[in-house]
């Protein structure tokens, strides 16, 4: 059994506005793990949309009141590898002249996206779930260029009673979410998405799994447009069970 721990829990904006039920799948498998958490309705958005469109004050404010908020002492979990990744690396930078190198350090080592703490800090491989689906997991740019690089989401997958696991390399590419290259480019958005949802079916997946809740929203917008036979799935839901 893994060692219980009050950890602190931070819900991405449009997964709290948009899949609450992927909040709870994620709130549940830490709390098999026996740890307790704490999360605070205060919370906002962690400034990383504002950052990304230059509106840095905007930004930094938003940074203040999620130090402010939560214990930095503990653990950060973080069930989306964009806004972990943008902590983990910007707010060192963008709070330099708020707060204490010491705190800063702090804060930015405690911080870890799902699955990275369940295998890496909780030193669990294998949740005893079970999803019996043929499943693409799609590494996002976040999670191989932001976050810190790491396999736990394929060893957690791998793990999973069940589930066929599908990967190609060649597959993770910019899936258009990007920030707002998808608004100013909507056409080239649309191309790097339809290919690469069509090479997923094309494997014969049956669900597309990621990190990055963006990412996910936005290759689900895809498929339902065009009506392309393919689930789409956070994946905390994964490891929730069926």
């Amino acid at each position: 059994m893994a060692e219980s721990k009050i950890v602190n829990f931070y819900v991405p904006c449009q997964m709290d506005l948009f899949q609450s039920g992927t909040v709870r799948s994620a709130m549940t498998v830490l709390e098999r793990l026996g740890d307790r958490l704490q999360y605070f309705s205060e919370q906002t958005c962690c400034g990383c949309r504002f950052y990304l469109e230059g509106e840095i004050s905007y930004a930094k404010d938003l940074a203040i009141k999620v130090l402010d908020c939560y214990d930095i002492k503990l653990p950060f979990v973080i069930p989306d590898s964009t806004c972990a990744g943008f902590m983990k690396t910007q707010y060192k930078h963008l709070l330099k002249n708020a707060y204490t190198p010491t705190d800063l350090s702090m804060f930015t080592q405690n911080v870890w996206e799902l699955c990275d703490y369940i295998v890496n800090v909780k030193k669990v491989e294998n949740l005893g779930n079970t999803f019996n689906h043929k499943v693409f997991y799609f590494k996002s740019c976040a999670a191989r260029n932001v976050y810190p690089e790491n396999d736990a989401p394929e060893t957690l997958l791998r793990n999973t009673q069940g589930l066929e696991l599908l990967m190609d390399d060649d597959i993770h590419g910019c899936c258009g979410a990007n920030g707002r290259f998808s608004i100013v480019n909507p056409a080239a958005s649309e191309a790097l998405t339809g290919e690469i949802v069509s090479r997923i079916y094309n494997m014969g997946a049956q669900f597309i799994t990621s990190t990055d809740i963006r990412c996910l929203q936005h290759l689900d917008a895809y498929k339902m447009a065009h009506g392309v036979d393919l689930e789409i799935i956070h994946i905390a839901d994964i490891l929730k069970g069926e």
